[in-house]
């Protein structure tokens, strides 16, 4: 009986053994950052204007949704999902970089399709390193943006998704 009590004892003042829990991102809302920083003009005497600001702001947003999609696309073996989502959007895809491009043409004079291009190379540069972050719940993840973003009906739809505005309910 001693040597009952004496384990029982024993066993109550042991600390619990900690347990590994893994628990996967919410897949609810973005599993990517919707609001991409807008790099500053080179010139502190260049003056934005709040609707320029959102015009720009549009479109580095939607550019950097592109990108990690992208980065998803091609690490996971979801090119058609990809294919499917630039189809659908191309036209305003297309229109959205040329305001990006207008942005670092306009802020940043005669670098601006270098500064461009740096930054579209960090951009996926720290969207490949979040993807290496996420393990293996990456592909899960990406999968539920694909099939979030293909859901989408229209251009302003997409606008509302990436500045994390709920899409609109059919």
């Amino acid at each position: 009986m001693l040597v009952g009590l004496t384990l029982l004892a024993l066993a109550g003042c042991s600390k619990p053994v900690p347990v590994a829990v893994v628990v996967p991102p919410a897949l609810v809302g973005h599993i990517y950052p919707t609001l991409v920083q807008m790099p500053p003009p080179s010139s502190k005497r260049v003056k934005i204007t709040s609707t320029q600001q959102e015009t720009y702001q549009q479109a580095f947003n939607l550019i950097g949704l592109k990108s990690a999609l992208m980065i998803g696309a091609f690490s996971c073996g979801q090119k058609s999902q990809y294919d499917t989502f630039m189809t659908a959007f191309q036209p305003h895809i297309l229109a959205e970089q040329h305001v990006m491009d207008s942005y670092f043409h306009r802020f940043a004079r005669s670098g601006g399709q270098s500064r461009e291009d740096a930054f579209e190379t960090i951009l996926a540069n720290n969207q490949s390193a979040n993807a290496r972050s996420q393990g293996a719940f990456f592909c899960l993840n990406n999968s539920a943006e694909f099939k979030a973003v293909l859901a989408l009906p229209t251009p302003q739809a997409l606008d509302n998704f990436v500045t994390d505005q709920a899409p609109p309910v059919p």
